[in-house]
């Protein structure tokens, strides 16, 4: 039984290859190794990044003359991808008081690649797939505690909770065209924070479709999050409140917290669902110069129609307001001279009008400026580069009340029981500024060297708050529970959001160093460190605290 499975797949791949004709398919990611040595050259010559967008296939890469290296055939491929990587984490003062900044620590915890990973990749000319389950290390985001050790000697620690796989993708790809369905790590922007489509999360389940030529680029992206809500989620995303009108005395009811913006009764209805889409259409008049602007959109709560996924439609919430939430981006990047890479964006989720007062919602906007310089140092097979990048998000963008229509991916462990919430924008979500300055060296060979310091400065938002308060629990016998918003004192009592959330931001000067070494054929030795000095630890003026997190793992791979 086994053996004819195993037979019947094998067959199905060839015969699907054939048919397709496809092998330069395969996606790459711009933080790859091989995507970074291949931009890094391009600057150093004084020609532009093709595209902000972080995952393009080897096609595409072929059509802008990128050196990836990689050797393509028109013949189907079937290959095991097998990878064992003994590890080591230890960590130290690591705040655990907040369940709100998955992102931020799970890039802390993750290895690079999984523990244990066994694959399969199919391809030919035009057509790539992958599939595989793996093992890693992001659920001691959350359930470590404030300080340990684990690591390869202590396998339940590890194995008792999991999540997998990381990537399983079909692609294609032909002479101006890309579609890829699956999971995979994407992103938008050419930043380390990225304020549109965040590159640090560690997959989307997607679809991507791209177009592209030598001065024009289009793409479309549709992907999904875990509808899990917990029980105070789902009670704010589906329950009507009440509040006490401070004009007439009397209790009035809403639909949702969002009097204001909501127009339509059928949004009380709820359906389990969560997606996200992004259309973008990049313009370069010039080899050094481009320009982009793009449409994200959540949807959530409600099947989506037509009006939700075509993919030339913009600014979609104009269809189904209560029920969807968009913001807008503009950005440009440019190689004024050899070796300098330059980039800007600038991202709008609301926007006060001159006329709007009162509780009407504040601007909520976001910008970043960065530059990639490459060092005109002359080490054989060697490329040196300095990064310098500062980023601004305003206080309440990328929330809103709804949990549906929060601008986070949610994903869960297996089990269903928790999960990880990962900003679809800036990795520490709204209400921050950001600094920071990286030297990298990365080698021909995929000997690479990354050392940066980082300043945040952050404040007390973070999407998805919601609070028990008893002065709501007086006007509505219902529910306790407030989400905590721009208009959180409308419904309990004025000053109560100031109250809550006070005017200390903490401060953290983070050092981070890493390194990954090959040391023979298909072994490869990594490393890091993370140390952060954080002022007004846990949002409390005064408080000081050191968090430290070290890995340390030797990675053994085949075909990988």
């Amino acid at each position: 039984m086994k053996k004819s499975f195993i037979v019947s797949l094998l067959a199905f791949c060839l015969l699907v290859s054939g048919i397709l004709s496809a092998q330069e398919g395969r996606m790459l990611n711009a933080h790859g190794k091989t995507m970074e040595w291949a931009y890094l050259g391009r600057i150093a010559h004084g020609e532009n990044i093709p595209t902000t967008v972080q995952t393009i296939s080897v096609r595409e890469a072929e059509f802008y003359g990128l050196d990836t290296g990689i050797a393509t055939t028109d013949a189907p491929v079937i290959k095991p991808v097998v990878v064992i990587q003994p590890f080591a984490i230890a960590w130290h003062g690591v705040d655990t008081s907040r369940d709100l900044t998955d992102e931020s620590r799970m890039i802390r915890f993750r290895l690079d690649d999984p523990a244990f990973l066994l694959g399969l990749s199919f391809s030919s000319d035009s057509l790539y797939g992958s599939t595989e389950i793996d093992f890693g290390t992001d659920s001691l985001t959350r359930y470590s505690d404030e300080q340990g050790v684990t690591g390869f000697w202590k396998p339940l620690d590890y194995f008792s909770y999991w999540t997998f796989p990381e990537e399983g993708y079909l692609s294609w790809s032909d002479k101006h065209i890309t579609v890829a369905a699956g999971r995979l790590a994407t992103g938008i922007g050419l930043g380390r924070a990225n304020l549109f489509l965040n590159g640090n999360a560690r997959w989307y389940d997607q679809i991507q479709a791209s177009w592209w030529s030598e001065h024009f680029r289009l793409f479309c992206f549709w992907g999904t999050s875990s509808s899990h809500l917990s029980d105070a989620e789902y009670k704010v995303q589906s329950f009507l409140p009440q509040y006490l009108d401070p004009e007439s005395g009397s209790l009035q009811e809403d639909w949702g917290w969002d009097n204001i913006d909501n127009h339509d009764a059928s949004t009380q209805s709820i359906v389990p669902l969560k997606m996200f889409s992004y259309h973008r259409f990049e313009f370069k008049p010039m080899n050094k110069i481009g320009l982009a602007f793009a449409e994200m959109q959540l949807v959530g709560g409600k099947a989506p129609d037509l009006t939700n996924v075509l993919p030339t439609v913009t600014w979609h919430n104009t269809y189904t307001a209560g029920v969807s939430n968009v913001m807008l981006q503009a950005d440009a990047w440019a190689v004024p001279t050899d070796g300098l890479l330059m980039y800007g964006e600038f991202l709008m989720d609301d926007s006060k009008a001159p006329k709007e007062t009162g509780a009407s919602k504040p601007n909520c906007w976001g910008w970043e400026l960065g530059s990639t310089a490459v060092l005109p140092v002359t080490i054989k097979d060697w490329r040196l580069s300095l990064n310098a990048e500062y980023s601004h998000v305003d206080k309440w963008t990328y929330c809103r009340w709804q949990p549906y229509l929060t601008m986070y991916q949610r994903q869960l462990i297996t089990g269903g029981h928790r999960g990880f919430d990962s900003p679809l924008g800036h990795t520490e979500g709204p209400d921050v500024d950001e600094a920071g300055l990286t030297f990298t060296a990365l080698s021909r060979e995929g000997n690479r060297i990354e050392f940066g310091y980082t300043y945040i400065n952050k404040g007390p938002v973070f999407m998805g708050m919601i609070e028990d308060n008893p002065d709501y629990t007086a006007t509505n016998g219902k529910q306790k529970i407030v989400p905590v918003y721009y208009d959180y004192d409308v419904y309990t009592h004025d000053g109560a959001l100031d109250a809550l959330l006070g005017n200390v931001r903490r401060h953290s000067h983070v050092l981070n160093l890493k390194a990954s070494w090959p040391l023979m054929r298909n072994i490869e030795a990594n490393g890091a460190i993370d140390v952060r000095y954080i002022i007004n630890a846990g949002f409390a003026a005064g408080e000081t605290a050191v968090e430290t997190v070290y890995k340390l793992g030797v990675k053994w791979s085949y075909n990988n």
